[in-house]
């Protein structure tokens, strides 16, 4: 039986996957594979190091498919009959099979039990030495052909190799593009995705750290729709961040880039439905509190020195007693809490663990096999493709997903 040779270029996590589970179909049906991961750089998995501040956030605890996929700004229709065939649920399965245990947070994210990455990462290179996957760094494709059936991978400095099947999992990097391209693939609109906002505001000085659990933000862009998200919110020294934030920022990515990243932001602190219920949280603050100054008593939810803030922003004194506080005051107040108003100056990466929106077309790509649908034998998986998800592990799965189907078909 002739050996089938595949190549994936891109050592990270959407090439492991499809790597290690190509060669365990292969072993189990008693196929003779040579199958190589190319990664140009000196190091393989680096997204996978530092996703979750270094603890790795696998994927998400929700095993809705349809719900799974809201997730996904760019991609979740395409994801719907993907993920019915690899989903979150088998992701858990299949790390559990192999010694490695998720364990859900409050939030739905979903860590090894370790937290630490490099339990993931030793768990993919266990695999590929025992499976016989060959690892190979400093290995950069600088071109891909094909002819009579197979493909010609031209390396920098090293012999050329031949594979019957090649996947294209090299993330957002531009060699990737490049390569798709090559092959007659179309290139959308690229722009960053998952960041925080540069906003200068007395409001927010010297309060990074301060956090709130249940906020609602507004984006508006000029000349275009506006946006909107709910979730923690967090105080930086350059302006907001926090899951609501980086959400907003992942549905408005290529509006945020046509406005350079000029926009204005309305934060509702608290989270609540309607001015009203905030003017009537106060009133039954005042009706508890009359004797108290107002800077000693405030809505539980908020620090003290945010309160004061807010006290500032609305004119009113902090030694002032809670029954001298007025209808306009109290209005003031409300407003300031249901919806202050901040001019977004620019974006923040998000750490090193951005993601970029944007990859090769989705009409392209048949997501039964993540084959191309202009060249039989390539493949396709990870971030390369025009799919983001928010922060939550949704990215991570978008790679588990497409290199898993990729690996049935290669």
């Amino acid at each position: 039986m002739e050996q089938r040779k595949i190549i994936i270029v891109g050592g990270g996590a959407a090439g492991f996957f499809a790597a290690i589970n190509a060669a365990q179909l292969a072993k189990a049906s008693h196929q003779s594979v040579d199958i190589r991961i190319l990664e140009s750089s000196d190091s393989v998995l680096r997204k996978v190091k530092i996703s979750g501040g270094g603890r790795c956030n696998v994927t998400h605890n929700q095993f809705d498919v349809r719900r799974f996929c809201e997730n996904y700004p760019r991609g979740s229709k395409e994801l719907i009959s993907a993920m019915q065939r690899f989903q979150a649920r088998d992701t858990v399965a299949w790390f559990l099979e192999r010694g490695v245990h998720l364990v859900a947070e409050e939030d739905g994210r979903m860590f090894p039990d370790t937290n630490d990455s490099e339990t993931v990462i030793q768990c993919f290179l266990d695999a590929t030495e025992s499976l016989n996957v060959k690892v190979l760094v400093n290995h950069r494709v600088t071109s891909i052909t094909r002819e009579s059936g197979l493909f010609l991978v031209q390396l920098d400095g090293q012999e050329p190799m031949v594979a019957h099947s090649v996947m294209i999992a090299t993330g957002s990097s531009k060699s990737g593009y490049r390569l798709a391209k090559e092959f007659g693939h179309t290139i959308t609109e690229l722009a960053p995705s998952l960041f925080s906002f540069k906003i200068s505001d007395s409001l927010l000085s010297e309060l990074a750290g301060l956090s709130f659990s249940n906020s609602k933000v507004k984006l508006v862009i000029p000349g275009e729709k506006s946006f909107k998200e709910s979730g923690p919110i967090l105080i930086t020294h350059w302006g907001l961040s926090g899951p609501a934030v980086l959400k907003i920022s992942a549905w408005a990515a290529r509006e945020m880039m046509h406005s350079n990243y000029q926009a204005t932001l309305y934060v509702n602190w608290l989270g609540e439905k309607s001015l009203e219920s905030v003017i009537e949280l106060l009133k039954n603050l005042k009706q508890q509190n009359l004797k108290a100054q107002m800077a000693n008593a405030y809505p539980k939810q908020l620090a003290k020195r945010f309160w004061l803030k807010i006290l500032g922003k609305s004119k009113v004194r902090e030694e002032q007693k809670w029954a001298d506080l007025s209808k306009a005051e109290a209005h003031r107040i409300s407003e300031s809490l249901f919806s202050t108003e901040f001019a977004v100056l620019d974006k923040n990466r998000y750490k090193d663990e951005f993601v970029e929106c944007g990859g090769v077309s989705l009409n392209e790509i048949n997501f039964k096999t993540m084959e191309s649908k202009l060249c039989p034998g390539l493949f396709f998986g990870g971030e390369i493709l025009d799919i983001d998800g928010l922060t939550g592990g949704f990215n991570f799965q978008n790679s588990w997903t497409g290199g898993w189907i990729a690996a049935q078909h290669m």
